[in-house]
């Protein structure tokens, strides 16, 4: 199928890799948009040592695709899995691929679908390598891993026009296109740009320390954590709240970025084996434990990062011109009260969002994202509340210069997720954040019917080299401090059509 084929065909969809994340929201997705007869769900491709609890979780379903299992790989895709890729994207007459792999072979299944003509959605972060932590190469890999897969993309557009869809989707959150508009507003009204920016997130997820060292999902022994886990979107949101209070005479021409981590060993010395013991009883620590301390440290000593607090300038000729922190952690507020983690790895460990965003444009606005929850166990399929501590809750705070800014402007106004579903007509029935992220299988599908100009999409990957370089750097200067060198991390900015 081609860009600007009948509204009324469905479009071919495959899926790479089916884990936690995959099962719970892009399966349940594209089931949903083929029983519409919008999409024809063909295939699942996934590792071979997923094939059973892969079986268990379709097992339930009215209907499943085919089933395609391959060996696990992080670099260069394999010939022979390469062929019975491309046999069955042949036969089943494919269009969009989603890739919701282990982000190690992000890339390698992305040169691959490039090399198909194919369009294609990919989980942030764009990739990630092993031993960000520690060695240079693989920091500086991050940012090249971008440039590959762009360069392989533009000269596909020389022939072909396809999209690829990096799923950072908090960008198709009503409340961030809100928080976006307001800045283009101001700016469009003043000329003052974004000039601070203060983004935190947390998840509350709680890893005991034998999981640490062993656990192979959001996993901190190759040697990367929270930056690669989830920290994209936050990069990725700090650049859009830049870029909306861009123009051509006010957007910076260098980022430099310092970055500090807290290590797993840093972790556990915050809360080390004695702590355990009396929170959960000797006994039952030391069964679910086989390390001392001492073995602990031996082996988390190059880890990926727990927590994660990067600092970003932006100048322009010399000239600070915004500022901004992103404070990217797993330590913090948890329901997490048991010792031994159940099956699901993704939602099921106590994990609970706490995330806050602070924009300002000078003396003239300052837009608060508040959005907490209380509670770790959340049903996509029931209403959930829109007030503090609710599975919904999303609150925005504008505050204005009502003086300046004129007629009709007050100093504060304060929105919720309902009046965002009233203003932008969406449902917020269910977790309302998990709802937004069927926006990027919708759009890809309005690309393919040609119902969306390329330039109209929202997350396609030439956007994503500031995010990309950001992580990068990010990794950079970590490695830069704890060796005692300069951490300061300077990213020079282009820009096309200047």
């Amino acid at each position: 199928m081609t860009i600007g084929q009948s509204k009324h065909e469905p479009v071919g969809f495959l899926l790479v890799g089916a884990g936690p994340h995959a099962q719970r929201t892009y399966i349940p997705h594209l089931q949903e948009l083929e029983q519409q007869g919008t999409i024809e769900f063909q295939a699942i491709v996934d590792v071979e040592e997923k094939r059973k609890p892969l079986l268990e979780h379709l097992q339930l379903a009215k209907s499943i695709p085919e089933l395609l299992f391959v060996p696990a790989f992080t670099s260069e895709m394999p010939g022979h899995v390469a062929h019975r890729l491309n046999e069955a994207v042949a036969r089943l007459k494919v269009s969009v691929v989603v890739i919701s792999t282990e982000p190690l072979a992000h890339k390698a299944y992305g040169l691959w679908a490039i090399g198909q003509g194919l369009n294609v959605i990919m989980d942030k972060p764009i990739s990630a390598r092993c031993g960000s932590c520690t060695d240079l190469s693989s920091a500086y890999g991050i940012a090249q891993d971008h440039l590959d897969l762009l360069a392989a993309y533009l000269e596909l557009q020389q022939r072909q026009q396809t999209c690829f869809l990096v799923n950072s989707h908090r960008r198709y959150h009503p409340g961030m296109q809100y928080v976006f508009e307001t800045i283009k507003d101001v700016q469009a009204r003043t000329g003052c740009p974004v000039t601070n920016v203060i983004s935190t997130h947390c998840d509350g997820m709680w890893r005991m320390p034998a999981e640490i060292v062993e656990q192979s999902y959001h996993t901190f022994n190759r040697g990367y954590g929270k930056v690669s886990h989830s920290g994209y979107h936050f990069l990725d949101s700090c650049y859009q709240f830049l870029k909306s209070g861009w123009t051509p005479a006010k957007r910076p021409d260098k980022l430099e970025v310092i970055s500090s981590f807290l290590p797993p060993n840093g972790f556990l010395t915050a809360l080390d084996g004695d702590d355990y013991r009396r929170l959960f009883g000797e006994q039952e620590y030391e069964d679910a434990c086989k390390y001392t301390d001492g073995a602990l440290r031996e082996l988390m000593a190059d880890m990926g990062e727990i927590d994660a607090s990067i600092q970003i300038t932006a100048y322009r000729d010399g000239d600070a011109i915004t500022l901004a922190q992103v404070n990217l952690q797993h330590s913090g507020f948890s329901r997490r009260s048991w010792l031994k983690p159940g099956q699901d790895l993704y939602k099921g460990i106590g994990r609970v969002r706490h995330e806050m965003h602070e924009i300002k444009s000078g003396p003239l606005q300052t837009v608060v994202i508040d959005s907490r929850q209380a509670n770790d166990v959340h049903c996509r399929s029931k209403p959930g509340g829109a007030s503090l501590g609710s599975d919904n809750h999303y609150d925005i705070h504008l505050f204005r210069n009502s003086g300046l800014l004129g007629r009709g402007e007050v100093p504060l106004r304060s929105f919720n997720v309902d009046d965002l579903c009233q203003h932008y007509n969406t449902d917020r029935r269910g977790l309302y954040g998990e709802n937004i992220k069927r926006g990027i299988l919708d759009e890809a599908i309005d690309f393919v019917r040609g119902a969306l100009p390329l330039d109209n999409v929202t997350s396609n990957l030439p956007d994503h080299s500031v995010g990309a370089h950001l992580m990068s750097a990010a990794y950079i200067s970590h490695i830069r401090r704890s060796k005692g060198w300069n951490p300061v991390v300077s990213i020079e900015l282009a820009y096309e059509g200047k």
